[in-house]
């Protein structure tokens, strides 16, 4: 397995459950690889620091709908972080070299070994996770969680957790 990305953009509230995403490239949409069914981790990020991470084989648009239309239905809210803040950072890799059987399993391991490194590093949950599902991780899907992880400034994520307790 191997983690392609991060792919980056932009993402700002807008009123009601939408939202409206920048490539870097300026581009209003999300762009492939991105846009089509295969696994992918992401991540959102606030000033640098890591907020939430969260998984999923959809395309990033259908996923980000689900996100932001949620109402608790189901018991599922959506990202949290769209009441409290008015833009982000997405980022996301997308999984390669992955058994279609296995996506599921691997995502899972990978996100919450993600989750995993931050608690560890800075004895707190990230702000905007709302939840997290485990299961015995491998040696490789533990790299890939370290891969995403060091993405991020503990500078920047000691600022966020600074900017919370304040």
């Amino acid at each position: 397995m191997k983690l392609i990305g991060p792919f980056i953009y932009q993402v700002s509230v807008e009123e009601g459950d939408r939202y409206s995403v920048v490539s870097p490239h300026g581009k209003s949409n999300f762009v492939a690889p991105v846009t089509t069914r295969g696994p992918k981790i992401y991540v959102f990020a606030h000033e640098g620091a890591l907020i939430y991470i969260g998984q999923t084989v959809q395309g990033m648009s259908a996923r980000m709908r689900l996100g932001f239309k949620a109402d608790g239905t189901g018991g599922y809210w959506g990202y949290r972080w769209r009441r409290d803040l008015q833009e982000s950072a997405l980022h996301i890799w997308v999984l390669e070299d992955c058994p279609e059987e296995d996506e599921f399993h691997a995502l899972e391991c990978i996100e919450s070994e993600v989750v995993y490194l931050y608690r560890f590093a800075f004895d707190q949950w990230p702000k905007f996770q709302t939840e997290i599902h485990f299961h015995e991780s491998s040696e490789e899907h533990r790299a890939l969680a370290r891969q995403i992880f060091d993405g991020f400034s503990e500078e920047a994520i000691n600022k966020e957790m600074h900017a919370t307790s304040a």
